[in-house]
């Protein structure tokens, strides 16, 4: 349950967010970018605001750089959801073939991403099928490649409960109470950049922040995580 609210205004050289804090019965904290403008910040009840304010400077960094990606996002020519457009399904762009008809069917092959629908004339109907496919995809694969990447840790922190969502400005995320949640879109991923993501929010459930900790972690359980990083970054979104 929410039990205050306050609303600060950060300024750092040219970038400015309002930030909301919320104060809720957890006992980690927690930051979340909602927008270019928008920062909340979720912070156990009782929480001093010398440690929210240092939590939030210790992530300024972070903070911007997702702000600028909401922003390369919006400068971004958008999808298209039409005959032969371009999406990608697990590390590789297949264009889209459309067909009309029901039941409502939506698969990959090698060549193409099929979508059968009520109209696919309509990019809007179109890509919410679409996307809805990611989801499922997302929710049919990866719970059991997170059972098999949580075996690599050994010790007697159980595979955690998995959300499958779109995110605006972030692949994945993970809470105090041992639930992660994952970008739906990861799906447009290859399997080794998917795996990096899984195992990343992993860490998180035995080391919250990236410090020195976490990467010694992520890299024993994952040692090639920089070269699969590099290729994730270097991957077309």
């Amino acid at each position: 349950m929410i039990q205050v609210r306050r609303t600060l205004t950060e300024w750092l050289e040219s970038h400015s967010f309002s930030v909301e804090v919320k104060r809720q019965s957890r006992k980690t904290m927690a930051i979340h970018v909602l927008s270019q403008t928008d920062v909340e910040i979720r912070v156990p009840l009782n929480c001093p605001w010398t440690e929210i304010d240092r939590f939030l400077e210790e992530r300024l960094p972070w903070v911007i750089k997702i702000q600028e990606q909401f922003a390369n996002e919006s400068a971004r020519p958008s999808l298209r959801y039409r005959e032969g457009a371009l999406h990608l399904y697990l590390g590789i762009q297949r264009p889209l073939s459309l067909i009309r008809g029901k039941p409502t069917f939506v698969a990959a092959d090698e060549n193409s991403i099929v979508v059968r629908c009520t109209n696919p004339n309509k990019e809007t109907l179109v890509r919410k099928h679409l996307e809805g496919w990611y989801r499922r995809e997302a929710e049919r694969y990866l719970p059991e490649r997170i059972i098999r990447g949580n075996a690599l840790f050994g010790d007697e922190i159980p595979a955690p409960g998995l959300t499958v969502r779109k995110m605006r400005a972030r692949w994945g995320s993970c809470d105090g109470c041992g639930e992660i949640s994952i970008n739906s879109l990861v799906m447009c991923k290859s399997w080794r950049a998917i795996d990096l993501v899984l195992l990343h929010e992993l860490c998180h459930l035995r080391h919250f922040s990236h410090g020195e900790k976490f990467y010694g972690l992520l890299s024993k359980v994952m040692p090639d995580w920089r070269q699969r990083e590099q290729e994730f970054k270097a991957s077309p979104d």
